[in-house]
């Protein structure tokens, strides 16, 4: 019983972290202004690590009921639907391949590239056909006008196929590897402790 309140206490502690880190986030040249580099998908693989992908995707979808809830002017959460989609494939696959393989740096390794390449697909996927559609009805724009915004950014896109492929698959394979990069320090000092259990 214990055991089971104190892994509550630290995934709702994760939860809040994450969600803290939602506010930092950080422009990249040659991409559109709607897309900024977070670091907020780390608590969730720390919590994913310690405890299984499902504990992980807790922390995902907390983070942005939170952030939807604390920040959101009545508007739809595309952003935060977003934001777990990519950060929950991200966890997830990265999560699993790690505990299907023997604990090891190598390892950690080839997970972050998994989950890295798997959140680039389904997000270049989901953003075609799902998030920028509705992203643009809900600031009251045309797809065309999203790209168009797009263009002053990256002269190469030109349509919503091109900002997919010269924006949203980029973006997310930078992404996970930066946030690969920072958990590595976390996870060398968490091995220990996984491998004995």
């Amino acid at each position: 019983m214990r055991g089971k309140v104190r892994r509550t206490a630290f995934l709702s502690l994760l939860s809040t972290i994450g969600f803290l880190l939602m506010f930092v986030e950080i422009p990249l040249p040659m991409f559109p202004a709607f897309l900024k580099i977070g670091v907020s998908e780390i608590p969730a693989l720390i919590g994913a690590i310690l405890f299984g992908p499902l504990a992980g995707v807790a922390v995902e979808l907390i983070k942005n009921i939170l952030h939807f809830l604390l920040t959101n002017q009545g508007g739809m959460a595309v952003g935060e639907l977003s934001n777990f989609v990519a950060g929950s494939t991200f966890v997830v696959v990265s999560v699993l391949l790690m505990r299907k393989l023997k604990q090891s740096k190598v390892n950690f390794w080839l997970g972050m590239a998994a989950g890295t390449t798997a959140m680039a697909i389904v997000m270049t996927i989901a953003n075609y056909f799902v998030f920028i559609p509705a992203f643009a009805y809900v600031l009251g724009m045309s797809v065309q006008d999203i790209v168009g915004w797009s263009q002053e950014a990256n002269s190469s896109i030109t349509s919503l196929w091109a900002l997919v492929i010269y924006a949203i698959l980029p973006f997310n394979l930078i992404k996970g590897l930066i946030e690969a990069v920072i958990t590595y320090p976390i996870y060398n000092r968490l091995r220990p402790v996984l491998q004995g259990k």
